[in-house]
């Protein structure tokens, strides 16, 4: 007999791919799923059969009570240990590639969006107000801050600080300025400006003087405030100390002066009259003004009727009518001196009347070289006669 070959041919392993790989798995996590699914449903249907059960029995004594509620908590401590882990979904290919893209995706969707904005008008449009301002307009400041119809919005936003310098150096209310920006085309000028401290009077009507010592806009009396403040002196430079110092006084005492002005004094050449609106004058050198003038507030409580307060020199107090009789004291005793000198000059002349004939007398002639051998009083004499020689 020919031998039979016994030899099975051994059946080569069957190669999956990687597709088939991820099948498989994919059928073995939900089969595991899928039982684990059974077991929950089969765990509330016990426990919705427990509860029913717990329902229908009404007559229960209480340790069976006692009992059937440890029971729960045991049952409901082993659910909670009891529950199934959930299973992550694994992410797809094309997730992790649109993951990876999306940066890419979002920061070219920007600029397209971007391009399309500056494109559009609407990246030039803005929209301004004005805050806190009394003597300049929205018209003024847009005008001032050299801000363009044709700037972009965001040029305006992030040049801020050049529009607001423009404004100050061109507008002399201005003492500070802040452009802020409200989203989406909202800008705001935020500007404080300064006080009016006094106001000089001119051939066109009232000039303000602001705090800064800067001359702006004339106005007309009807325009001005019930109490002001009106300096009438020329120098520029005197006008822009004087602001410096009234700045720096009480805001009470500056309410309290209602004009200043030069006294023109011989002996004080900085000596200014300050005219009160309670009707009393104050003279006060304005080197000393910062010093002295304060001192008014106090002095006033003590004075009675009109009075004049004098810092000149000290200070002290008085009244016109005092000061009228003592310039008439002094006229009258300046007259009696005239009279006296002109009354010794005629007897001089009435003592040596060769003088008063012959004018054309040398002095030389008259008086010998040696002058320091004469006595004092022909001194005097020669020289009373030379004086009244030349007058006549």
């Amino acid at each position: 007999m020919s031998k039979k070959k016994n030899s099975p041919t051994e059946k080569e392993p069957i190669v999956l791919t990687e597709w088939q790989k991820r099948n498989l798995e994919f059928l073995k996590k939900k089969k595991i799923q899928e039982e684990e699914e059974k077991k929950l449903k089969e765990k509330l249907a016990s426990e919705k059969k427990a509860q029913l059960l717990q329902n229908n029995l009404t007559e229960e004594t209480p340790e069976d009570s006692s009992k059937t509620s440890s029971d729960d908590k045991k049952e409901q401590a082993t659910k909670k240990k009891e529950k199934p882990l959930k299973v992550k979904k694994e992410i797809s290919q094309r997730q992790k590639a649109f993951v990876k893209a999306l940066p890419v995706l979002s920061i070219s969707l920007f600029f397209l969006l971007g391009s399309l904005f500056f494109l559009s008008p609407y990246s030039k449009m803005k929209d301004f107000a004005v805050v806190g301002n009394k003597h300049t307009t929205l018209a003024e400041l847009s005008e001032q801050s050299r801000i363009k119809s044709s700037d972009y919005f965001l040029k305006v936003l992030f040049s801020a600080q050049k529009y607001e310098k423009a404004i100050m150096t061109s507008n002399p209310w201005v003492k500070d300025v802040s452009l802020d920006y409200a989203f989406p085309n909202h800008f705001t000028f935020n500007v404080k400006e300064y006080t009016i401290i006094a106001y000089a009077q001119v051939q066109e009507g009232f000039q303000p003087i602001l705090e800064n010592g800067v001359r702006v806009t004339v106005v007309n009396q009807s325009q001005l405030p019930k109490d002001y403040l009106i300096i009438n002196l020329e120098n520029e430079k005197a006008i822009q100390d004087l602001i410096k110092s009234l700045t720096t006084l009480p805001k009470k005492l500056v309410e309290d002066i209602k004009s200043i002005s030069l006294a023109n004094s011989k002996s004080t050449a900085d000596l200014l009259i300050i005219e009160m609106h309670d009707g009393n004058t104050v003279r006060v050198p304005q080197s000393q003004i910062e010093k002295k003038l304060p001192y008014y507030l106090k002095i006033k409580k003590h004075l009675e009727g009109t009075s004049i307060v004098d810092m000149e020199v000290g200070i002290y107090s008085t009244t016109s009518d005092i000061e009228a009789k003592q310039a008439e004291v002094s006229k009258s005793k300046a007259e009696e001196n005239q009279a006296n000198s002109s009354e010794a000059q005629a007897e001089t002349e009435t003592t040596n009347p060769s003088i008063a004939t012959d004018p054309s007398t040398n002095t030389q002639e008259q008086n010998p070289t040696d002058v320091s051998t004469q006595p004092t009083s022909e001194i005097s004499t020669g020289q009373t006669e030379q004086s009244s020689a030349s007058i006549d």
